[in-house]
């Protein structure tokens, strides 16, 4: 499958995750594709009484890397555990599509809190992988 045709199934399945269909079928140049998700269905609940509100803790902010693609994963050489310091743009680990390992980095630096996938599964687009408490260049080297 050539670059162009990779990059439309990408933007598909983008668009899949956008929208509010559940499922996608084309098929086009002898190749076709299926995808399909789960969709939350709003359930009516009736109002409930104000409870007391309690004010938490302030939880530190965190972002979800998520898988570019539809492919296996690969961890790293040394994979990443809960407790890891990851630095902006740091390869985490590796997604494997049509024959081809694809980098995937870190969107922040910050430290593993929470590792969702293990190696050698498929994973679907958009799908987390890990999650990453934010932390500023001070705290992720010391």
């Amino acid at each position: 499958m050539v670059q162009t045709e990779l990059e439309r199934i990408e933007r598909l399945l983008e668009l899949l995750h956008q929208s509010d269909a559940s499922e996608l079928e084309v098929e086009t140049n002898g190749w076709r594709l299926r995808a399909r998700r789960q969709v939350a269905v709003a359930v009516p609940t009736s109002p409930e009484p104000e409870a007391e509100q309690v004010q938490l803790p302030a939880e530190p902010p965190s972002v979800w890397v998520r898988s570019p693609l539809v492919g296996f994963f690969q961890p790293r050489p040394k994979p990443l555990q809960v407790g890891d310091k990851v630095k902006k743009n740091e390869v985490v680990c590796m997604i494997k599509a049509m024959g081809l390992m694809n980098e995937v980095r870190s969107p922040a630096d910050g430290r593993v809190v929470e590792v969702c996938v293990e190696g050698g599964v498929a994973v679907e687009y958009g799908q987390p992988l890990y999650r990453i408490v934010e932390e500023s260049d001070d705290e992720t080297s010391a």
